[in-house]
């Protein structure tokens, strides 16, 4: 899954890149984040075919660390309920003020489609106003007003640190 409010355009290099074999849900208005209560990616969903969450991981979950390249494909090779009860991790999930942050996001979102970027910039910082931990939002407005940052053939990792660091 990745959340970008600039579309598919700015994601699907990367999939490219990974070599993606599996379907990749490209959320541009943060819905699932209403949903499932997240505030930062990359997140673990393994849904199975009856609709079922099998997994959960929210924020850190990265496919190329071996222990979830591993969970996947015992899951995907069909992992007992047993295990799969052992590995569903429990994350902080967004606190009361979630929903009006994604709401923001979203107004946001909805500026941006129609080219009106200094007016979705504005939404997004009342978002991350409200929930300051939510690093899907604060990572589209740096997204959007840093783009070389972040689209390209590297993101700049360095850089969203300094970023953290200096709580901008």
């Amino acid at each position: 899954m990745a959340v970008d409010a600039q579309g598919t355009d700015k994601v699907q290099p990367y999939l490219t890149l990974a070599g993606a074999t599996f379907v990749t849900l490209i959320d541009q208005s943060n819905l699932l984040s209403s949903i499932f209560r997240f505030k930062a990616v990359p997140n673990g969903l393994l849904i199975d075919e009856q609709g079922i969450l099998n997994y959960q991981k929210y924020g850190g979950f990265e496919i190329r660390k071996p222990e979830f390249r591993d969970i996947v494909y015992t899951w995907a090779e069909g992992a007992s309920s047993d295990w799969l009860a052992n590995r569903t991790q429990e994350d902080v999930m967004g606190g009361p003020d979630h929903q009006q942050a994604i709401q923001h996001f979203q107004i946001g979102t909805n500026h941006y489609k129609e080219g009106k970027t200094k007016e979705a910039l504005e939404e997004w910082k009342k978002g991350r106003d409200l929930e300051p931990d939510n690093w899907v939002i604060r990572k589209q407005i740096w997204a959007v007003q840093n783009p070389e940052k972040f689209y390209g053939n590297d993101v700049d990792s360095d850089w969203q640190r300094e970023q953290i660091e200096k709580g901008a």
